[in-house]
């Protein structure tokens, strides 16, 4: 019994180590002291190196399907206290305390953004940015409270890379739409890059949506530089609060004022609609849910509705439009509610 006490005492002191080692900000002071620790004893090595492994074998791990939407799931239910500062050091002595007793652990929700360094940097190596991704299914939406104090919000069917380094905070986002809501830091820019597009913002809050052939960035406060990754297309645009801009490859910017919190009203689980045509309302409204609605009869499309809808209420929203409009429900199943004109 001491002596697995003593293993495990180890174990949570290089566990210790490893999350310091870890941070962006590691000072040459902490190294020095992390140096000084490892010297000490080939047990402090052997201890370390294990931390890593483990960390490693977990990390690979937590990239399996299944496990990503378990942790997508705990991610929703953990958010708000995910920032505690001592949480990725017990999940990690956790792991190896129930590693040493023959037991299994995975690790579902590391911190968001939280870096996890070898001994690299001990042999003066350069350390790259560690990657984690993120995606929501359909109708489904995602807070991320991310290391530096940053906090990305996600849209259904949305997917993003969030890599930050010493120098750089970087966020790729590949498919969806995302609510930035970002921390002052001259001295690290925040990047949102787009396959065409790159974003920049010191401290602000901004929202992205990646639709077919452009991009959309509309402004809640501070201010944007917004840049064409494309070759030969215009080069750069600053956009402020209460701007959107509509990007295209190879094409001039376009900005306009608009309502940032209409824009953003998905955040609480609703959708506006004014004076929109039906078509382009059902389009909308179709990202949020796994039953869709479509016009049997194109020329519905061009008609006009207004009105607050709930993101994923297909039933809510047809009932209205089939009373207030000369429609009927041609055919209705779990995947497909069909409207056509009411003879």
């Amino acid at each position: 019994m001491e002596r697995i006490e003593r293993l495990n005492s180890l174990r949570q002191t290089a566990a210790h180590w490893f999350e310091r080692a870890g941070r962006d900000d590691t000072s040459a002071e902490t190294r020095g002291a992390l140096k000084t620790w490892l010297d000490e004893s080939p047990e402090h090595v052997s201890a370390y190196q294990a931390t890593f492994r483990t960390w490693s074998a977990l990390t690979s791990a937590a990239q399996d399907p299944a496990i990503l939407e378990l942790r997508q799931e705990a991610a929703r239910r953990l958010t708000p206290t995910a920032s505690a500062s001592n949480r990725p050091l017990q999940w990690i002595a956790a792991a190896l305390i129930m590693l040493s007793l023959g037991a299994a652990l995975w690790i579902i929700v590391p911190r968001a953004g939280f870096n996890f360094a070898p001994l690299a940097w001990l042999k003066n190596e350069s350390r790259n940015p560690v990657t984690r991704s993120y995606a929501t299914k359909t109708g489904d939406r995602l807070t991320i409270a991310l290391d530096e104090g940053s906090q990305v919000t996600l849209n259904t069917e949305t997917q993003l890379e969030v890599g930050f380094s010493k120098e750089t905070r970087t966020v790729r986002l590949l498919r969806g739409q995302a609510l930035f809501e970002v921390t002052k830091d001259k001295s690290r820019p925040f990047v949102v890059q787009t396959k065409d597009q790159r974003f920049t913002a010191v401290g602000t809050a901004f929202d992205v949506r990646i639709e077919t052939n452009q991009v959309k960035v509309t402004m809640l406060e501070g201010t944007v530089r917004a840049e064409s990754l494309a070759p030969g297309s215009p080069s750069r645009t600053t956009i402020t609060a209460g701007e959107q801009l509509i990007a295209r490859a190879h094409t001039a910017d376009h900005v306009r004022r608009v309502d940032p919190e209409r824009e953003t009203i998905w955040r609480h689980g609703q959708v506006i609609f004014d004076n929109t045509p039906l078509g382009e309302a059902i389009i909308e409204l179709n990202r949020y849910s796994t039953t869709h609605i479509e016009l049997a009869d194109p020329k519905l499309a061009d008609l006009r509705l207004s009105g607050t809808f709930a993101t994923g209420g297909t039933g809510a929203f047809v009932e209205a439009v089939t009373a207030y409009f000369p429609i009927q429900i041609e055919h209705a199943d779990a995947r497909m509610v069909t409207l056509k004109a009411r003879p």
